[in-house]
């Protein structure tokens, strides 16, 4: 009587046990889910910041002073 008693407590124990980690693993999968958005986000924004920092040198002196006097002159070139 006394060994089935303490067989249903480990299974009950075992159970427990096993629904902690399920829950666990849920959390776990959540917290990882939010930090990959977070990440492609930080990763989207330095795409776009890439992108203004090219434009802006390609920009340089000389390219900006060829683009304005082409557009002052308006001789078609």
């Amino acid at each position: 009587m006394m060994g089935r008693l303490q067989l249903y407590g480990l299974l009950a124990l075992a159970f427990v046990a096993g629904l902690v980690g399920i829950y666990m693993a849920g959390v776990q999968r959540g917290i990882d889910r939010q930090r990959s958005k977070i990440d492609r986000s930080r990763l989207d924004k330095i795409g776009k910041a890439k992108e203004v920092k090219d434009d802006v040198e390609i920009l340089d002196d000389s390219g900006l002073a060829d683009r304005a006097s082409r557009w002052l002159r308006n001789d078609g070139r």
